[in-house]
């Protein structure tokens, strides 16, 4: 897959959305006078990929206490057999996608009337026909559709072929002079991570153009594995604590559930986090380290950075930049992982 970083402009009059759609949730943004702005499509910012199975609703739902009451990781399934059934409706993953299409539509109408589409590179093409044909359905009318890593290769793409160094007077004075970063075109590997699985992708960018050079998916290190994980680990040290399993409470589970995202936010940034526990006749504060986080999930980091250095070696040429998604970089231990393995002068 290409994408050209010639584009034609659209015209000044209709406001192209660009959303950004993965087995996890999808995000919006637009831009106005040269400044770009996410949006907000619902209370949490982004719409998670989740369908209640009672109301009929898009967006978080109660994953941990009613499970079997939840449609989720549909994107990732769309031409398979598949089947979620609950007591007023039943969902293949068709279904489920246009009624998240139909949800976006709806909190879109106000913004634009032309969208612009990224996926995950772990689709196949006929997955990606599917996506563009059941959007074009539910009246949103897509002006195009990529790779999410080649669109963001094509954007970042003055990072890799014009890095900006530091000025003498930017520079602390006890930093050590190095070798200015080499410009020019090169490889950058992007790292996500969603419901369905980690997954990685090679983009040679060139002054005309981003190109795919090689792109892997591990299900076996997917973003519900890494909170079923957490999950796990959190209930242990509670049952230690105070003899309670918060997963004997379906509240419990999903309130502890329900931190997880803040948790590994405020872990990224080095801080200390109190999760707690709650049911109807006890309650348990749970405080975790960065260092903890990292420890629950080491055998997961250990998969994933195994993974994705087997792919690195696999390439052409080593990478000169990597970079991670928000929630990739979230993930206890993966970007210090990848630090220690990359080849030396890649950032």
């Amino acid at each position: 897959m290409i994408w050209n970083r010639t584009r034609a402009s659209a015209p000044s009059s209709h406001r192209i959305v660009g959303v950004d759609l993965n087995s996890s949730r999808v995000s919006a943004a637009t831009a106005s006078n040269a400044q770009a702005r996410t949006l907000a499509l619902s209370d949490t910012h982004d719409l998670a990929l989740q369908v209640n199975l009672e109301t009929r609703g898009v967006g978080q739902a109660p994953v941990r206490r009613s499970p079997h009451l939840v449609c989720s990781n549909y994107l990732s399934q769309l031409g398979l057999p598949r089947e979620w059934r609950g007591p007023r409706l039943t969902l293949t993953p068709e279904a489920a996608l246009t009624l998240t299409f139909d949800a976006l539509r709806h909190a879109l109408r106000p913004i634009g009337t032309q969208f612009a589409l990224t996926l995950p590179e772990y689709l196949s093409p006929t997955q990606v026909k599917s996506v563009c044909d059941l959007a074009n359905k539910a009246k949103l009318t897509l002006t195009g559709s990529a790779s999410a890593a080649l669109a963001i290769a094509a954007h970042r793409a003055d990072a890799l072929l014009a890095p900006q160094s530091l000025s003498a007077e930017e520079k602390p004075e006890w930093v050590v002079p190095m070798t200015p970063p080499v410009a020019g075109p090169g490889i950058a590997l992007i790292v996500d991570v969603d419901e369905s699985a980690l997954f990685a992708t090679a983009v040679q960018v060139s002054s005309s153009e981003s190109k795919v050079v090689q792109s892997q998916s591990w299900p076996r290190a997917s973003l519900k594995l890494w909170k079923d994980r957490l999950l796990d680990a959190l209930s242990d040290r509670c049952v230690r604590l105070c003899r309670r399993d918060p997963r004997d409470s379906a509240d419990a589970e999903q309130g502890l559930y329900d931190y997880l995202d803040d948790a590994l936010d405020r872990s990224r940034r080095g801080q200390n986090v109190t999760l707690a526990a709650r049911a109807d006749r006890w309650y348990q504060d749970l405080v975790v380290s960065p260092a903890d986080l990292e420890n629950f999930t080491a055998s997961l980091t250990k998969l994933a950075s195994e993974s994705i250095r087997e792919m690195l070696m696999a390439l052409p040429l080593p990478p000169r930049a990597v970079w991670l998604s928000t929630r990739a970089a979230e993930l206890p231990g993966l970007a210090s992982a990848l630090y220690e393995q990359s080849p030396e002068g890649c950032e």
